[in-house]
């Protein structure tokens, strides 16, 4: 029997408060997901701040916001979204947490190369740094969004 199984089946409490958590990822899931990153990885990907940022920063600076960008939306969601069962759903919130960031890197890439700002076949490091620097406020705000019930 799985965990979410015996955890259910023992006190009511919990069977209640199981069912409101999110411990799988939903069609419903991944559009709030892809709007919420659509909110700001729009006018991100935009501009020309971003574009010369990911030509100019080095890729220890990416990195380190790739870091930060990733603990601070775990954080988010497994404290948040999962509350007093952490340690039971922590997989499936690491699983939600990476899906946040490709759907948003996807959004981001998308609207890079429909602005001409996605070198991707001419300069690919360039192309990748912008895409996390757009994922930064792109994911943030696809966070938020999919927290919401």
């Amino acid at each position: 029997m799985k965990k979410e199984e015996t955890m259910k089946s023992k006190n009511p409490i919990l069977e209640y408060t199981a069912g409101k958590l999110k411990p799988r990822l939903t069609v419903a899931d991944t559009l709030k997901i892809l709007v919420g990153a659509s909110m700001l990885a729009i006018p991100t990907a935009l501009t020309e701040e971003v574009w010369n940022l990911g030509k100019e920063l080095s890729w220890v600076n990416i990195t380190v916001m790739l870091v930060v960008e990733y603990v601070i939306i775990a954080a988010f969601i497994i404290l948040e979204s999962y509350k007093d069962h952490q340690k039971v759903y922590l997989r499936e919130g690491t699983k939600r947490v990476v899906a946040i960031l490709l759907l948003s890197g996807g959004i981001v890439g998308l609207f890079l190369a429909l602005a001409g700002q996605m070198p991707l076949l001419t300069d690919t490091s360039v192309a990748f740094k912008r895409v996390i620097i757009g994922m930064l406020p792109a994911s943030m705000s696809a966070t938020v969004l999919d927290s919401l019930d």
